[in-house]
């Protein structure tokens, strides 16, 4: 007779924000086995990084965590559900399930993934998401079991910094569009120029979404206020190059890049935009060359940027492909409504 998994395997549910040393320790080496999987180029993560993060988790995030266990006591697996406080897609939560090779196709992505639907919540209109990585093909067949769908295609791409055009950036540095002007935030973001970040966030809603069940979101200064506080908590630093029209005053593009110096070799690209109605006029280069100008002199240790586009978004691909970024992973996101899911839970 088959063992259950039940009886081979424990799934606990813990709070990472007060966990213990030893327990981070633990979860810290899963993960670091777990990206050596997906992503063997990055060297294994301090985890006095993951520390920091999970103690500092911003307020607006309602995070659950859940890890499983062999019969020795070894953590072989975690699974994760957050859901993010705002006054839109409340009926979004983003989970992951995570499982060492060794120990996959023995019950322990059901049980996680059980776990996860019983904590999503009571309504019917929620919807799960799941990120996958095409490198680690195990993750997107378990959602195709389990009933998700894919909705956007995306690809990770990273630029070697040893390799960038640095002419060409110089030349699109100095395009300096006609009736604009660059403003840098470097550290919290000021009063003075809270809406025009907000605006600037905002304009992210026009990014390609696919076949997503998310609403535009709608960012509010405490939402900036608690990410600025998180940031300095965990030791990570940011930059932020503001295109303004002279004029109006109104935001007309932005950039954003973080960096933590525990993890130098790498700059992560967030959010870039230009706001509709100044499109067309050369802004996009001028503040993707400007800042990493920028990143260059600043965080000098750094080798690589990475950042991910939708593969429908046309415009930012070619403006990275033009600065040197190559593509190193595809990406997907796949979401499954929570009655699928119940079933699934059910008689899994």
């Amino acid at each position: 007779m088959p063992v259950s998994p039940a009886r081979t395997y424990t799934v606990e549910a813990v709070d990472l924000s007060t966990a213990s040393d030893d327990l981070l320790r633990e979860v810290n080496d899963l993960s670091n086995e777990m990206t050596g999987e997906s992503i063997p180029e990055d060297p294994p993560r301090p985890v006095a990084v993951l520390a920091r993060r999970v103690r500092n988790r911003p307020k607006m995030f309602r995070t659950r965590d859940w890890l499983a266990r062999a019969s020795d006591g070894r953590l072989v697996g975690r699974g994760f559900l957050a859901r993010f406080d705002a006054d839109t897609n409340q009926h979004l939560r983003e989970a992951s399930i995570d499982v060492l090779p060794a120990h996959r196709r023995k019950g322990i992505g059901r049980m996680l993934f059980r776990e996860i639907v019983a904590a999503a919540g009571d309504v019917d209109d929620i919807v799960i998401e799941f990120y996958t990585n095409d490198r680690v093909p195990s993750g997107p067949a378990f959602l195709k079991h389990v009933g998700a769908k894919e909705k956007l295609a995306s690809q990770m791409n990273h630029l070697d910094l040893s390799e960038l055009d640095r002419t060409m950036v110089r030349e699109w540095t100095a395009l300096d569009p006609n009736g604009y002007r660059l403003v840098w935030i470097d550290g919290d973001v000021p009063p003075e120029l809270m809406s025009n970040v907000i605006v600037a966030y905002d304009t992210m809603n026009t990014a390609p979404r696919g076949d997503m069940a998310m609403d535009d979101w709608h960012t509010t200064p405490e939402q900036i206020h608690e990410w600025d506080r998180t940031r300095r908590a965990t030791g990570r630093q940011r930059l932020i190059a503001l295109a303004i029209h002279q004029a109006s005053g109104e935001t007309a593009g932005y950039t954003e890049l973080n960096y933590d110096p525990d993890i130098p070799h790498i700059i992560w690209q967030q959010g870039t935009a230009v706001v509709p109605a100044h499109r067309s006029q050369g802004i996009g280069k001028w503040i993707k060359a400007a800042m990493l100008e920028r990143a260059i002199r600043d965080w000098p240790a750094a080798r690589l940027v990475r950042t991910g586009n939708a593969d429908s978004n046309a415009p930012m691909l070619a403006i990275n492909a033009r600065l040197g970024f190559k593509p190193a992973w595809s990406v997907a996101i796949w979401e499954i409504g929570i009655a699928d899911a119940r079933r699934y839970s059910r008689g899994s």
